[in-house]
């Protein structure tokens, strides 16, 4: 019996600080919808100088080269009932 009691009672007090904590949500939620704290702009950061960026042409082959070197022959008898 005296378990019975004390068990219940830890259950109350537990029961007591949820509905507070829900309460206390609650509450500071409702403080800021109706007054929000003013936010101050942030100065916007000095922007860093970029150097300009050079592309190196030859590092890129040309399309057309590569369309030279493909072999497309072997296109031609490949089976797409394979790839199902």
């Amino acid at each position: 019996m005296l378990a019975k009691n004390i068990v219940g009672t830890i259950i109350l007090i537990l029961n007591t600080a949820g509905v507070g904590f829900v309460l206390y949500l609650g509450m500071i939620s409702l403080l800021h919808h109706f007054f929000p704290k003013e936010v101050e702009e942030e100065p916007e950061p000095a922007r860093a100088r970029h150097e300009d960026i050079v592309i190196d042409e030859d590092f890129i082959p040309d399309e057309d080269d590569l369309l030279k070197d493909m072999d497309l022959s072997d296109l031609d008898n490949l089976n797409l009932d394979d790839f199902e």
